[in-house]
């Protein structure tokens, strides 16, 4: 019975060790399978599952690696293509992402002064600017100027002068009252800002070596239009003055080419244009017909050399330079010009022409303003213009005018008519641009009336004034760089 007994505990003993050989008890799982790591039972060990792998999400880039989808890690990575080395204006960047991979800073210069910003000594960027430091504000005669380089910051503002010729703000006796003259080159001038006008020297200044800026000749303390016409002269422009006068054969027709200021004030180091100019007017005459007065401007011009004839800031002549190409018009219809000495009259000082903004506003200008000086018509007038077909009354000289366009017969308007006490029957019309304004007023002592046409307005046809005014002279004007830039205008205006 004993040994039945322990044959059943033997049987049972081998019974469960066969069952754990052939793995039929329960596992313990530990976590789920991930894409590195299997299922194990906790237990034995025994691997339950295998890991899974990973899931690749796309393919890398130099922008982005590639990683598993589900576990996020790395896969694979792909490096930039640098492109050109970093420079203090332009970074280093991939050819394929544009991703920043390196940057220079700039080199700085000298500090920043008010005249000159500091700057990167390799590329030249601006780095830092100083403001200027205003010196006392400007006066009537004087600018405001930086004190620390003497830069212009304002410009002198000019005087505000009253009816009595007195500055309002300094005080300083500006203009000559009307009616009362002080003869030109006595030393008596009326302004003590001025030269006389016909003073040979003095009026300018070619103490630099003249220097472009934009299209404007900078000289000293004046400036000019350089530019240097053929010597052969004309010959469209001559023909648009014969076409003319055959269209009114028993009209009096005058020609006045002018110069301008480089014929006579070019500075050293610029061939001299002004033999050019003499001959461009001469063999320009030449091809005009035998009954066209010529007037020459130049011969009466080159005998006053230096004198006040041009202005300084300005592209226009002055008075001084008109009354001369009043006189070589008398000349050759033969009247007699009146003396300069017998006009009364106006100087107003201050006067900042084109020429000045043209050039950027050099200080070199403002150093030596202007002045306008007109001389007074001897002979009464009532004069008017139109503009947009409504009237308006003027006079032949703005006494309180200090620019050019101001002071002569009311500016550029399309047509004006100046009606004198003069009773000889004689109607003169004046055909020009802006360079006529200041000669128009000479002529008040020698016609009953005169009408003038200004060549770039539409308003008034040549046929019209021509029908209505009786007309016994006409007189076309141009300066000479007009004569080749406003040729079309010219032919449109006197064959209207």
């Amino acid at each position: 019975m004993k040994r039945s007994l322990r044959c059943v505990a033997l049987s049972v003993s081998c019974v469960v060790l066969l069952s754990v050989l052939s793995g039929c008890h329960k596992h313990v799982p530990g976590p789920e399978a991930t894409c590195t790591e299997p299922q194990v039972c906790t237990e034995c060990g025994e691997v339950l599952a295998e890991a899974k792998g990973h899931t690749p999400g796309p393919e890398a880039t130099c922008a982005a690696p590639q990683t598993c989808t589900v576990c996020g890690e790395v896969l694979a990575t792909v490096e930039h293509t640098p492109g050109p080395e970093a420079t203090c204006t332009a970074p280093q960047t991939c050819t394929v992402c544009g991703e920043v991979l390196a940057t220079v800073e700039h080199t700085p210069g000298p500090e920043a002064t008010c005249t000159a910003p500091q700057t990167c000594t390799v590329c030249g960027e601006v780095l830092a600017t100083v403001e200027h430091t205003p010196g006392p504000e400007a006066t009537c005669t004087e600018p405001q100027v930086c004190t620390v380089c003497g830069e212009e910051l304002t410009p002198a503002k000019g005087h505000d002068v009253g009816d009595d010729g007195v500055c309002t703000v300094c005080g300083k006796q500006i203009n000559t009252p009307v009616g009362q003259y002080t003869p030109a080159g006595s030393g008596g001038a009326a302004s003590a800002d001025v030269i006389p006008e016909t003073t040979p020297e003095g009026h300018y200044h070619n103490n630099i070596s003249a220097y472009y800026s934009n299209s404007v000749l900078v000289c000293g303390d004046y400036a000019l239009e350089f530019f240097n016409l053929g010597s052969d002269g004309n010959s469209s422009y001559a023909q648009i003055l014969n076409d003319f006068a055959a269209r009114y054969p028993g009209v009096n027709v005058t020609s006045v080419l002018v110069p301008k200021c480089c014929a006579f004030e070019s500075p050293e180091g610029y061939k001299d244009p002004g033999p050019n100019a003499r001959d461009y007017i001469a063999n320009t005459y030449a091809m005009m017909d035998g009954t066209i007065k010529k007037a020459d401007v130049f011969g009466i011009m080159s005998q006053h050399v230096g004198e006040y004839m041009f202005y300084r800031t300005d592209h226009h002549w002055t008075g001084l330079g008109a009354y001369y190409a009043y006189v070589a018009y008398c000349d050759a219809n033969g009247l007699t010009a009146a003396p300069l000495s017998s006009y009364s009259t106006v100087i107003n000082t201050g006067f900042i022409g084109t020429l000045y903004g043209y050039a950027g506003q050099p200080a070199s200008l403002t150093a030596n303003p202007d002045y306008t000086e007109g001389h007074l018509p001897q002979t009464g007038y009532r004069m008017s213009y139109c503009r947009g077909g409504n009237w308006y009354n003027a006079t032949a000289i703005n006494t309180g005018a200090s620019s050019y366009a101001g002071m002569y017969i009311g500016g550029d308007q399309p047509l004006t008519v100046i009606e004198t006490d003069l009773q000889n029957g004689k109607t003169v019309v004046v055909v020009k641009e802006s360079y006529g304004n200041a000669f128009v007023p000479y002529l008040i002592d020698q016609y009953q009336r005169v009408v003038v046409l200004d060549i770039r307005e539409s308003e008034g046809t040549m046929s019209e004034v021509m029908s209505e005014y009786d007309v016994t002279d006409v007189v076309v004007i141009n300066n000479q760089q007009a004569a080749v830039s406003l040729q079309g205008s010219l032919r449109s205006k006197l064959m209207s």
